[in-house]
């Protein structure tokens, strides 16, 4: 594929094609089997390029509520100034057409595990198979309780931008800070990409420092921090980032600015706070939610670790950030994007041999992660995390993560950024 057909695809925003967001209805009566995929971020739309390429006989739809993707993983930078905002948006109707499966903008309200249909606010889809790809979520009871305004307040005037609607709001009241004490927190795990808060704090501390604005960035971390970058925030930026471990957020006052941990009270002038993640809607709907000690609902997807079905509902598949713990060793898979699409990708494989209905037991992979962060600003230097899967002799899924320093680095994140947009969504 030739990169300029690449970016004129990826940059095609709102442009969409005439009836390539419809949808044949629960009662269209299609004699092809019917696959349906919640969500088309990147393990939805994975999933969709994958069954395509597998399985071309399927009837294959993708909803989501927002026509365009944009994406996250290179914002850090962006968001103070460092670059451009490099990752293109994605057209999903046009990707959809160029890919020969349908998409449709819509927010889904409920699934009907009994029925099989997905009940959306453009019309109910009925479907054989179901891959349920929506994400994370915030969790702002664990702050807030009942407290509706309070939680609406935090989110409005001190975004995370973790989720993409937030990112224009978050790098605005950025620029308009004056000086003082800016917090930033680590939630404990899991939660999306481990090492993008630390990053984060890096250009925050490296941006007070370059446009000379008096103030420091407060980390509070709910854990230990990453040797790497704690090392590194004493070793180059002390008096612009103090670090505090074990901190975690009991509650927040928006309206006085003034954040509560175990140690006291702490008054803040700007914070970018990350509440506790869950899985997104409908998965508590559906019943789909893993369980606790007392058989109340947790806040992750219950799943078949190997073969990423629910074990609630065998033509039920999960993929993505929504997954709960899927090993005893480490817990939950990294929530990044290359951890994503693999998981899509992984899961379309189990859709498409199913529904063959031949006998055969689908192949069981396992996926893969590549993660790259900024270390520094000026000069610039960057770090690749590899973390790699093997299934033990005893059945359980071990974890291996390697780090590569990358001085002097060549956009080789951009490359990478760009690369998972065609090698996993197909772009053409």
């Amino acid at each position: 594929m030739k990169r300029r057909a690449l970016l004129a695809l990826l940059g095609c925003a709102g442009a969409g094609m005439p009836g390539a967001g419809r949808a044949a209805p629960a009662d269209g009566g299609s004699a092809r089997q019917r696959v349906v995929v919640v969500g088309g971020a990147w393990a939805g739309l994975s999933a969709a390029r994958e069954l395509r390429q597998m399985a071309p006989e399927l009837d294959l739809l993708v909803i989501d509520r927002d026509p365009v993707m944009r994406s996250l993983p290179l914002s850090n930078p962006w968001l103070v100034g460092r670059t451009t905002e490099r990752m293109p948006r994605l057209d999903r109707a046009a990707l959809a057409a160029s890919l020969g499966y349908r998409f449709v903008a819509a927010d889904v309200l409920r699934i009907d595990r009994a029925g099989r249909k997905v009940h959306t606010s453009q019309g109910a889809f009925a479907y054989d198979w179901l891959l349920v790809a929506t994400g994370l979520a915030y969790d702002y009871s664990a702050w807030f309780g009942a407290d509706q305004k309070a939680a609406d307040a935090a989110q409005e005037l001190y975004p995370a931008g973790y989720v993409a609607n937030e990112l224009d709001a978050l790098k605005q009241r950025l620029q308009a800070f004056k000086g003082g004490n800016l917090v930033i927190n680590v939630p404990a795990p899991p939660s999306r990409c481990p090492p993008a808060p630390y990053e984060r704090a890096m250009l925050l501390a490296w941006w007070l420092k370059t446009q000379r604005i008096k103030g420091k960035v407060t980390v509070l971390d709910a854990g230990g921090g990453l040797p790497r970058f704690t090392r590194l925030f004493a070793e180059r930026y002390p008096g612009l980032i103090e670090f505090v471990p074990y901190a975690a957020i009991r509650s927040v006052d928006p309206f006085t600015r003034r954040i509560t941990t175990d140690d006291g009270d702490l008054p803040f002038d700007h914070a970018m706070l990350l509440p506790p993640m869950r899985a997104g809607a409908p998965l508590e709907q559906a019943g789909l939610l893993g369980l606790d000690a007392q058989g109340k609902p947790g806040p992750w997807a219950a799943v078949d670790p190997l073969r990423l079905r629910s074990p609630v509902d065998e033509r039920l598949f999960l993929a993505g950030d929504l997954l709960g713990a899927v090993s005893p060793l480490f817990g939950h898979y990294p929530k990044t994007a290359h951890m994503a699409t693999r998981l899509g990708q992984t899961a379309a494989r189990q859709i498409a041999a199913r529904s063959r209905s031949n006998g055969a037991e689908p192949t069981v992979t396992l996926p893969d992660s590549v993660c790259h962060v900024w270390l520094d600003a000026d000069p610039l230097e960057q770090l690749r995390m590899e973390t790699t899967y093997r299934l033990r002799g005893d059945g359980v899924i071990a974890q291996a993560v390697s780090q590569h320093d990358n001085p002097q680095p060549r956009d080789e994140d951009l490359h990478w950024g760009l690369g998972l947009y065609h090698n996993a969504f197909g772009a053409r």
